[in-house]
């Protein structure tokens, strides 16, 4: 792969060269020791200006030199160069990501719009990624099956699931159980909880309309948190009797849901 000059040149200013300081190192690359004069020649660097260059170079360790006669420049290691500052750089991003990770998060109790069901589910991704004591969730089996990688990241993390899914999933999902009574085909509801500190409620269906809500109000954490609970405990419930039971049951549950507004 042929690299342009150009390029590099760039690549060098995005490391925090100036065009300057590019053009000088770049032209001592790969060449013998040079004179101050003829790096102004090979790098296209005003003379008046390459002592200057040369002198910032030096510093920053990127031209090394010898004394004689005349001083003699070369281009430091880039292999060595470009380890240390990775080196730096990780130290300085580690050093940034535990300093804002301990600055506490402000407080948001209001209601945050979300639309799209990509979007929706990008936020519960991000929700279950944040978990760290434990979950509720309440969905669509076609739902999960989306979020299946985040939801093992999860289990691997001890991190404890609870919920529920309504349709089917060819090996089911631990910590999560069928709804056994009537199957949302069309909404497609949506609702996370995150260590209680954060929920995410709405719908993923259908696609032109799909929204859901994101917010840290405690009150609407603490209803959701008690729907799907109480959904875990009524389909636990149903699950655990014979076939006729359950059926009576449901049949109830539908008689009930038809005479509420």
């Amino acid at each position: 792969m042929t690299v342009r000059r150009d390029d590099i040149i760039t690549l060098l200013e995005n490391f925090g060269l100036s065009t300057y300081e590019a053009k000088a190192y770049l032209a001592a690359v790969g060449q013998a020791p040079l004179t101050a004069y003829k790096l102004a020649q090979l790098s296209g660097v005003p003379r008046p200006r390459i002592y200057e260059i040369v002198d910032r170079l030096v510093a920053k360790g990127l031209l090394i030199f010898q004394s004689g006669g005349r001083t003699l420049l070369a281009a430091a290691s880039h292999e060595k160069i470009l380890s240390q500052k990775e080196a730096e750089h990780r130290e300085m991003i580690d050093r940034l990501r535990k300093s804002l990770s301990a600055i506490p998060s402000a407080e948001s109790p209001g209601i945050w719009n979300i639309s799209g069901r990509l979007q929706v589910l990008q936020t519960a991704r991000s929700l279950l990624e944040a978990a760290r004591l434990y979950v509720y969730l309440a969905s669509m089996a076609e739902d999960v099956r989306e979020l299946q990688t985040a939801l093992l990241k999860v289990r691997k993390r001890k991190v404890a699931l609870h919920g529920i899914y309504c349709g089917d999933l060819p090996s089911g999902s631990p910590g999560l159980i069928k709804h056994l009574g009537e199957i949302c085909l069309t909404s497609g509801e949506i609702a996370v909880v995150v260590d209680g500190k954060q929920a995410l409620i709405g719908c993923t269906q259908p696609l032109d309309s799909a929204s859901a809500a994101l917010t840290q109000n405690k009150g609407l954490i603490n209803i959701t948190s008690e729907y799907i609970r109480h959904e875990v405990f009524l389909n636990s419930l149903f699950g655990g009797r014979d076939r006729a039971g359950t059926e009576s049951y449901i049949q109830k549950y539908r008689n009930l849901m038809r005479r509420l507004p």
